[in-house]
């Protein structure tokens, strides 16, 4: 059956999404992203079946696609939040509207050319004009992933994700096969619109220095709403101060399209599992290396992070975190005082790498994730 082409969304809009809108309609938020620590190791099964319940108290997901999007239109029936509406023209049935969320907002706007800062920065009724009549330009299928009522992510209909349900049953395979399936366990996991779990082997833990041990492991990544492919990732965990480091640009990062094809990511994950945690075990002997590699200078140590993808700020927050573990009394010095204090202090690679990872746990899960980044890459430089 032919699409019926729509010339304008308002007059087929049910009465109460033509009514008189805020200032700004404003997108509902995504699903909160959270780092969960556990203060033990936690088999994978546990680690992971959390993780799918807190997906689950986010609202029950489903898919929907459309031939169309000029089948839908933009509004608002509560005069607060963004929606999308099913068009209820002739022999179709009607629906509530569907809250659009965050990142189902930017993927809208990226869809239709708009950016999405200026769109929400337009009055309600400017809003709804500029996304209708963008939804309106060309026909155009969509997948629309929803979480209960909300549109959280709004992707191409060829989109076949790999769902986190999916993707942890070929994980407990992979790790079974490579003989691993007992001695993983999960120290960390984040879930919200990405999803993280750090497995380590907390059975071959070695203590770079007394009393410090390190061990090493993966960070198993996956997206469901278009933000991150399958990621098997090189990790390592140190458990006096459960700092973490990613190898992120090691040659045994791992990164898998959605494609849907579970045959071939099962095949995948057995080949790069192994390869992953062999390349992380590599890296507890950096760790070790730098703890003999003695750099005449902090100040000029830290004035160098910008090499490894550190921002301004971050360096400052490394800077203060590393006078804080020196013994530094930071409080009780100006910025000049304290770049004399570290100019004429030496110091370890190992000093430096961990004042990183611990600057990188006080940041949000992604940000902490690109901090523990570069702290692999100068820890490779520095110990190469």
């Amino acid at each position: 059956m032919q699409t019926p082409s729509i010339t304008s969304s308002a007059h087929r809009l049910p009465p109460n999404l033509t009514a008189q809108l805020a200032p700004s309609l404003l997108p509902r938020p995504d699903q909160q992203e959270r780092w969960i620590r556990h203060a033990e190791p936690m088999p994978f099964e546990r680690a992971a079946d959390e993780v799918l319940r807190l997906h689950s108290n986010d609202g029950a997901r489903r898919d929907v696609v459309t031939a169309d999007l000029r089948s839908w239109a933009f509004g608002s029936g509560d005069g607060v939040s963004m929606q999308l509406v099913a068009v209820p023209f002739f022999g179709r049935d009607t629906s509530p509207p569907h809250a659009v969320r965050e990142l189902a907002f930017k993927q809208l706007c990226d869809r239709i050319d708009a950016p999405s800062s200026y769109i929400r920065s337009l009055p309600a009724k400017l809003q709804v004009a500029a996304m209708s009549y963008g939804l309106l330009k060309k026909p155009q299928s969509a997948l629309l992933r929803l979480a209960g009522d909300e549109v959280r992510a709004v992707l191409s209909d060829r989109y076949t994700a790999v769902d986190d349900v999916l993707l942890f049953e070929l994980v407990a395979e992979a790790l079974d096969c490579a003989g691993l399936r007992h001695d993983a366990l999960v120290r960390a996991s984040v879930a919200g619109s990405s999803t993280v779990l750090r497995i380590t082997i907390p059975s071959e833990g070695v203590a770079v220095r007394r009393g410090d041990v390190i061990e090493y492991g993966i960070d198993l990544g996956n997206s469901e709403v278009g933000l991150r492919s399958v990621q098997v990732t090189p990790t390592t965990f140190r458990l006096v101060c459960e700092n973490g480091m990613r190898g992120w640009q090691s040659d045994a990062s791992s990164r898998f399209r959605h494609i849907g094809d579970a045959a071939r990511v099962r095949a995948l994950l057995k080949d790069a599992l192994p390869l992953a945690f062999a390349e992380a075990r590599g890296d507890i002997a950096r760790w070790k290396r730098s703890t003999e590699v003695i750099l005449d200078s902090a100040l000029e140590e830290l004035d160098a992070l910008r090499a490894y993808g550190i921002s301004g700020s971050d360096m400052q927050a490394v800077a203060r975190t590393h006078s804080l573990e020196a013994g530094v009394d930071v409080d009780a010095l100006d910025d000049e005082r304290l770049r004399d204090a570290l100019r004429g202090r030496r110091v370890s690679a190992f000093e430096m790498a961990n004042a990183i990872t611990a600057t990188a746990k006080t940041r949000g899960a992604a940000a902490r994730l690109t901090l523990e980044e570069s702290a692999h890459r100068y820890l490779v430089a520095r110990t190469r």
